[in-house]
């Protein structure tokens, strides 16, 4: 019976793979088939076309739409004054800040960017109604006030080449606070185009860099003209008269362009030297006045043009390979001049005007209380060094004003006031933590300003006089302001 079975399985399985080998012999031809079908379809295709469309779909991805980030910070700030009378003030406030940063490039050679901004305290408050200053356009997104959306950067950039010579062309809302060396105190790692020390306020206008490092050799070598208007002579739409309704946008009389020209320059930057320095002038300086007809009315006036400069050092790295502390430090000295021309009209009158300025008081003559020409200076010191942990920074910065300094710093993000307007002197200690690596900070600082005069932060008339408000009003004799805060940032 075995031997019968044995030659049956044998012949089975014969069969069985026989039957399997025509299978795979049917699957093979059928494969070459559509391998051919593939081929031919294949030749027909133009490959250099499809890429070209991939090419075009990507460039389209890329710069056909609008790139957003988010700097959202959290702060708690107790602030405190001493007054000159010996009396003594103090509060405790949160806030909330938030900026939206949008970019976009269209084409190789334009690039857009803006940020729209919201500070604002926690809750309500009465802030408008106690400051008729506290939305003025210097420094509309760095003093928090109430839950608006306001404006803090809008501009183009179009660049190009002569030659050699790099250049850009920009027009629009600046990016002009937390400028060169103020953006390590900021936390920020890429500086804002003015120089901090004595520039650094929200502004609208122009400018035009040029690199000159190819052409004369320096490294990082460029010259930037800045100009900007810091206030517009205009009425309003249906503004009113004395004989009814004026027709819109008419200059109002009483004042005029403030207008400011600057040239911006980086002499030197290797990556750890770094030199920089800037000239400007302003034209029709702000005065603060009242109205003859209505003393409890204020007004602004011209007093005067002023000019300034700075010539500023970073060094990032001290020394070279002493060791990883001084590798990983960064130091900065700058320092900074002013000088007033007053124009020395007491009274605020202007053709075609009924409005006139008391000739006392806030109207004076002069600038910064003074009828002559004076001139103010400024130095400016810092270090950021490693901290306890890996990515820690510890900050200490001091700053020293004289009696006629006057800078443009009145976006400077402390709330007890510029400390680089400072008339005496200022110090400050800082500290940021890394919580999740740079998008998720904390940071604690300590600010004390110790005033030898009065009006270092005010407007540029009499408010600005050195010897107090008519000679005879109380000021601010020292301020301090210990914030902590949390940062989110992507």
């Amino acid at each position: 019976m075995r031997k019968i079975i044995a030659p049956l399985i044998i012949g089975a399985a014969l069969s069985t793979a026989f039957a399997a080998d025509d299978s795979l012999k049917q699957e093979i031809e059928a494969l070459k088939t559509q391998m051919a079908e593939l081929k031919s379809a294949q030749s027909k295709m133009n490959i250099d076309a499809l890429r070209a469309q991939v090419t075009e779909i990507k460039a389209h991805d890329a710069g056909d739409n609008i790139k957003w980030n988010v700097d959202f910070r959290t702060s708690y700030d107790v602030i405190d004054y001493k007054i000159t009378d010996g009396s003594k003030t103090d509060n405790a406030i949160w806030t909330n800040k938030l900026i939206l940063g949008m970019a976009a490039q269209p084409a190789d050679n334009l690039v857009f960017k803006g940020a729209l901004g919201v500070y604002k305290t926690f809750g309500q408050n009465n802030i408008n109604d106690t400051s008729m200053f506290q939305g003025f356009d210097w420094y509309g997104t760095q003093k928090p006030g109430d839950d608006s959306i306001k404006l803090r950067e809008a501009y183009f950039l179009y660049f190009g080449d002569m030659g050699d010579v790099h250049y850009s062309a920009s027009f629009g809302r600046r990016p002009s606070v937390d400028g060169f060396m103020t953006n390590l105190r900021a936390d920020n790692e890429n500086p804002a185009s003015p120089v901090g020390h004595n520039i650094n306020m929200e502004f609208d206008g122009a400018s035009f860099k040029f690199d000159l490092d190819k052409v004369t050799g320096i490294s990082g070598m460029y010259i930037k003209l800045c100009l900007g208007r810091g206030f517009s002579e205009t009425t309003g739409a249906y503004s009113q008269g004395t004989a009814g309704f004026n027709p819109a946008y008419i200059k109002d009389g009483m004042n005029p362009n403030m207008d400011l020209a600057g040239l911006l320059m980086q002499f030197y930057d290797d990556g750890q030297y770094k030199i920089m320095a800037n000239v400007f002038k302003g034209w029709n300086m702000m005065g603060v006045g009242m109205e003859l007809a209505d003393q409890s009315l204020t007004r602004f006036y011209d007093v005067g043009d002023m000019t300034g400069a700075s010539l500023s050092l970073q060094v990032n790295g001290i020394g070279n390979g002493i060791n990883d502390f001084l590798d990983d430090s960064v130091f900065f000295i700058s320092y900074a001049v002013n000088k007033t021309d007053p124009n020395n009209v007491p009274v605020n009158t202007y053709s075609g005007s009924m409005v006139t300025a008391i000739n006392y008081g806030m109207s004076g003559a002069g600038m910064l209380g003074s009828t002559e020409k004076e001139t103010g200076s400024s130095i400016y010191t810092g270090v950021q060094v490693p901290g306890i942990m890996a990515g820690q920074r510890l900050g200490l910065e001091y700053n020293h004003g004289s009696k006629y300094w006057r800078s443009f710093t009145y976006g400077e993000d402390t709330l007890a006031g510029s400390k680089l307007a400072t008339r005496g002197d200022a110090y400050e200690i800082y500290y940021i933590l890394p919580i999740v690596k740079k998008n998720l900070t904390a940071q604690l600082s300590y600010v004390y300003m110790d005033y030898n005069y009065a009006g270092s932060d005010m407007f540029f008339g009499q408010t600005g006089n050195p010897e107090g408000l008519m000679g005879m009003m109380p000021y601010v004799e020292s301020a301090s302001n210990i914030k902590a805060s949390i940062r989110y940032r992507y």
